[in-house]
């Protein structure tokens, strides 16, 4: 038998190709956006390790240090450090924030803000090298006054540096911002490395400071190319005052809820306490840093972005604090399980002292997250006025924890810095909600759960350095190793797992 032909249906062959069609774009559009993805993913991963490996040349320059100077050498160091990181509050806020945040005309924000900030710095550091001396004799530490002098001479080409990185967040530059952040990080890690192996001297510690700045600059002029012009608005230049005055005056309170217990440790004890303290700080900070501190920048660039695009800061403000949290929590219980093992494996026994400091001081960056946040919170709403009220009432609590627990000891100094922050988080999320309208309850929630996956981070891996890895027999270089390892590979499945929970989120690591 003969089959039937089919008669042709021109509506139906029209619709098959057309279904035909969408379906191609449908597969398109989705290659495109997993492209997409994995290049939003690969900066944002390039991007955080460029900022991350600031904090990495640091750490490793503060081992390098405690390998081959004694606690009293390397606390002459951290003492002059303490009074130019003073300056450093002038470089990296107020008017620094205003160019991220500023409305108006790009020319006349950049050059105006460029006189302010170095003028600024170069006031500042002219009257640190007058001090300097006086200084050394206040605090008994001998060398004191030349590490000054030498670390303020180099402060206002450093203000240069800091112009030029945020007149390239201003125009979102922001991976050729991180480009020349990671070249400079990568300069000041092997070549101040090499300087300080084969200079065992607190002024090989200075030198890395010079080598970083120079290279910095340099790199940005050449890189960057943002040139300040002479135009210098005098309507502009008052705005910015403005709103820069809250945030320099919260700065210094920060400033001095951060180092009063080096200063106080240096008066009343000796620069090598403040050795043991400074490094058993910058060894739990340092590495906590690696986490926290890229966030600062991507947070002020976002927040600014959020703010000028009439957007909500509920979801950016959400995102940040899980992200910080967890990476923070996570570094912090890594700090605290091998800490011991580094010094054991790397670093004279008379270190050990500052364990005590660097167990508490490692969760001090999870315990901050919603402090760290407030800048630019309010920043980018344009009320910096609540930024200095709520470091005004940090700073003040931070500076009596510190006098109520210095006489007991370092751990006891550490651990009250802890509970003050910690207790500033949550007035930090009472002010977003109160006088921000912020919406901060899923913040609170990725928060809470961020606590929770570090906390059970931190006991899986401890279980596998005291349980597991001492059955091995191995040294204890090679336990510091087997335990990094473990530490990679439990953080990598606690990472997945956050992202699926919506706690942490890879949008963070973008401008």
């Amino acid at each position: 038998m003969q089959g039937r032909l089919c008669p042709f249906d021109p509506v139906r062959e029209d619709q098959l190709k057309r279904r035909t069609a969408e379906e191609l774009e449908g597969m398109v559009r989705r290659i495109r956006d997993l492209r997409a993805s994995g290049r939003r993913s690969g900066l944002a991963l390039f991007a955080f390790l460029a900022r991350s490996l600031q904090q990495v040349s640091t750490l490793v320059m503060t081992f390098l240090a405690a390998r081959f100077l004694l606690p009293s050498e390397y606390g002459v160091y951290a003492l002059g450090i303490v009074f130019v990181v003073l300056i450093q509050t002038l470089t990296y806020t107020g008017f620094y924030q205003f160019i991220l945040n500023a409305r108006q005309d790009d020319a006349a924000v950049l050059s105006t803000c460029f006189w302010l900030i170095f003028g600024l710095v170069t006031a500042a550091s002219v009257i640190l090298a007058a001090a300097a001396y006086p200084i050394e004799r206040l605090f008994g530490a001998k060398h004191l006054g030349n590490v000054i002098v030498l670390l303020a001479l180099v402060q206002p080409l450093a203000s240069i540096g800091a112009w030029s990185s945020a007149a390239l967040l201003r125009r979102r530059a922001v991976m050729l911002n991180f480009t020349i952040m990671f070249l400079q990080n990568l300069i000041a890690l092997f070549a101040g490395g090499l300087l300080i192996w084969f200079w065992h001297s607190l002024y090989a510690l200075v030198a890395v400071r010079y080598l970083r700045v120079v290279s910095g600059a340099v790199l940005f002029a050449s890189l960057g190319r943002d040139w300040p012009s002479l135009r210098f608005s005098r309507t502009l230049a008052i705005e910015a005052t403005g709103f820069s005055g809250g945030l320099y005056l919260s700065r210094l309170l920060g400033f001095l809820s951060r180092y009063a217990g080096d200063i106080l440790l240096g008066l009343f004890h000796s620069p090598g306490a403040v050795g043991l303290y400074r490094f058993g700080n910058r060894v739990a900070t340092g590495a906590t840093d690696i986490a926290m501190q890229p966030m600062s920048t991507f947070a002020a660039t976002q927040f600014g972005a959020a703010a000028r695009d009439d957007r909500e800061l509920g979801a950016v403000l959400a995102r940040f604090t899980g992200t910080i949290a967890l990476l923070g929590g996570m570094v912090g219980a890594v700090v605290i399980v091998l800490a011991p093992d580094v010094i054991a494996a790397f670093f004279q026994a008379s270190y050990r002292g500052a364990l005590v400091v660097t167990a508490a001081m490692a969760l001090r960056g999870m315990a901050g997250v919603g402090q760290s946040l407030v800048e630019p919170v309010f920043a980018a709403l344009g009320r910096t006025s609540w930024v200095l009220m709520f470091n005004l009432v940090a700073g003040f609590m931070s500076i009596a924890a510190i006098a109520v627990t210095a006489p007991f000891g370092l751990g006891a100094l550490a651990w009250g810095q802890v509970l003050a922050v910690l207790a500033m988080t949550g007035l930090a999320f009472f002010l977003m909600r109160g006088r921000g309208n912020v919406d901060i309850g899923d913040a609170g929630r990725r928060f809470l759960g961020a606590g929770v996956l570090a906390l059970a981070y931190g006991l899986a891996l401890a279980a596998v350095r005291h349980q597991l890895l001492p059955m091995a027999g191995i040294s204890p270089v090679q336990m510091l190793l087997a335990g990094l390892v473990a530490a990679t590979v439990l953080g990598a499945f606690l990472l997945v797992l956050a992202m699926r929970l919506r706690i942490f989120s890879l949008h963070a690591f973008s401008g």
